[in-house]
């Protein structure tokens, strides 16, 4: 009786993983046809990890990680730098609050959801099923873009690099990139050597949704693939990104420069010299919830947009207000001010640390999943979206995955050797 009790609990969390990532993953999909544009369903999903996160602890208490303390702890500091924020800007409006501490909270949720509701081992046991998923789905959706190319079913007047942007079922190309993506990494947990043939319709599929992002992320998911083959042999210390990260920002920095912080006439660095600016005005706190670069401050329309005539933009305007949410960066510094961008850097690191712990497939895993979240923070509002949601629900169900919870103790990052 007991092990046909086991298998359903198996079957259920398996079928409850599955249908989250599904409806995750889907959501903007699922949300661009019109009669369902309302439901909002990365929010109702959130909301019922946290009820399950509820139950779960209360029925099978589970500890968490020091680290993981911590970063509650962090959250707890910027939800209240926030709220001291609001009184000193003196932009009120409790329902504009509210969501807005919802939506820089709903991807820990995730994480927590997926640290707590799943035995360990289970991710693991997944694997050939994620696989056999990320087939069907690449598969379909390259079986789609050949269909819309031939015959434009889902049509675009957007061009990039030179040919017509394909969104296909999604409402953005970004959303129809991260999909592949995600299904890319899953083909890449096992025998990645005989998946080949997905992998190429994955990357023709970023590459005709034609975003810069998605360029990006094609770089990621090989640079894991070769570190996956490393790390058959020993783990990967996060150590090892400092001298390439500095690198790649000393090569770039001119574009950076250009496009989010001295541009006059890009609307992102628009959007961050309006962010250091408030942050000064209202140091150390920021300006509070609903006030800067967040979902909520666009539908209040925040009187700080008045009072850095952002009106005389386009894409900043009361009617046509597409670029104000456009980095969540920008809305961080903005709406919780230098003290906030420094609680929100340490649960970075805190996260990096807890990765630099792990070793072979989990760590390839975990890593990329997370320097592909913090590579969208300068472009898009990223941690409020269904992208940020099963990205650190992934995370979490890796970390989850483990018997035994690594402490951080004195092996700290900085003092690792280079060997």
């Amino acid at each position: 009786m007991e092990p046909v009790l086991k298998r359903e609990k198996q079957a259920f969390a398996s079928f409850l993983f599955f249908t989250f990532l599904t409806l995750i993953l889907f959501a903007p999909a699922i949300e661009n046809i019109a009669y369902l544009a309302t439901l909002n369903l990365d929010n109702v999903i959130t909301f019922l990890c946290l009820i399950g996160i509820i139950l779960f602890q209360l029925k099978q208490p589970k500890a968490l990680m020091t680290q993981e303390y911590i970063i509650i702890g962090l959250m707890l500091i910027i939800i209240i730098l926030g709220l001291f924020g609001n009184m000193a800007s003196g932009i009120r409006g409790t329902s504009f609050i509210i969501l807005d501490i919802w939506s820089i909270s709903k991807c820990f949720v995730a994480y927590f959801f997926g640290r707590l509701a799943f035995q360990e081992g289970f991710f693991t046991s997944q694997t050939d099923r994620l696989v056999l998923y990320a087939k069907w789905v690449i598969g379909i959706l390259f079986l789609l873009l050949l269909v819309n190319l031939a015959y434009p079913i889902w049509p675009s007047t957007e061009f990039r690099f030179g040919i017509r942007t394909q969104y296909l079922l999604f409402p953005h190309a970004t959303y129809l990139s991260a999909t592949v993506f995600f299904c890319m990494l899953f083909l890449g947990l096992k025998n990645v050597r005989y998946h080949i043939p997905f992998l190429l319709m994955g990357s023709t599929l970023i590459f005709f949704a034609a975003r810069n992002k998605g360029l990006i992320f094609i770089a990621i998911y090989f640079f894991m693939l070769l570190f996956q083959y490393y790390a058959k042999k020993k783990s990967f210390k996060i150590s090892y990104l400092i001298l390439p990260g500095v690198a790649l920002i000393a090569m770039f920095w001119e574009v950076i420069d250009t496009r989010l912080l001295s541009s006059t006439t890009s609307a992102r660095s628009l959007l961050y010299q309006g962010a250091f600016k408030i942050a000064d005005m209202y140091a150390p706190f920021g300006a509070g919830f609903a006030s800067f670069g967040s979902g909520s401050s666009v539908k209040n329309y925040s009187s700080l947009y008045d009072t850095l005539r952002f009106y005389d933009y386009y894409g900043f305007t009361r009617e046509n207000p597409q670029y104000l949410n456009d980095s969540y960066v920008a809305m961080f510094l903005a709406q919780f001010g230098y003290i906030g961008v420094v609680c929100f850097g340490l649960i970075i690191m805190l996260f990096l640390l807890m990765i630099n712990r792990r070793s072979g497939s989990t760590q390839a895993f975990t890593l990329v999943l997370f320097l592909y979240a913090i590579t969208s923070l300068f472009t898009e509002l990223y941690l409020t979206t269904s992208l940020g949601i099963i990205t650190f629900f992934l995370i979490g169900i890796s970390f989850g995955n483990e018997k035994t919870k690594p402490a951080l103790g004195k092996d700290a990052l900085w003092k690792k050797p280079f060997h």
